[in-house]
Order: structure tokens, then sequence, then C-alpha cells
């Protein structure tokens, strides 16, 4: 399984296969966004497993939703 992490302006900032991983580095990108600075900051945050998107924070909703 090939995992891509996709984070708005900056693009692809992470290609792998492990999920762990790859679920970690969401959640680090998510608290990036939610922060007042930084090239991150209010950005989307997407994550795909073989091309399908499985996890997502957008941040006018201050949510995350997974598929």
């Amino acid at each position: 399984m090939k995992y891509e992490l996709y984070v708005g302006n900056i693009g692809c900032v992470h290609r792998g296969n492990d999920g762990l991983v790859a679920l970690g580095e969401f959640d680090e990108y998510v608290k990036l966004s939610k922060s007042e600075y930084g090239r991150a900051s209010n950005e989307e945050v997407t994550l795909f497993k073989d091309g399908e998107l499985i996890k997502e924070y957008i941040p006018d909703y201050d949510d995350v939703s997974e598929n």
C-alpha cells in the first residue's frame, strides 16, 4: 500500500508504505495547519492510500473527516 500526504500550498510532504507513519505525519501537519504562523498554517491536509482519499482536514471547518 502506498500512502501520500499533501499539504495545501506545499504539495506532497510524505510518500511511503507505512500507514502508521503516514497517520502520524497527518496529525503533525494538522497541528501545523491549526497554528497561526508557518508555511502550513491554515492549509488543507489530505492523506491518500493507493490514490484514494482516506483522511482530510479542512481549516474552514476545523474538523478531520475520514472516508
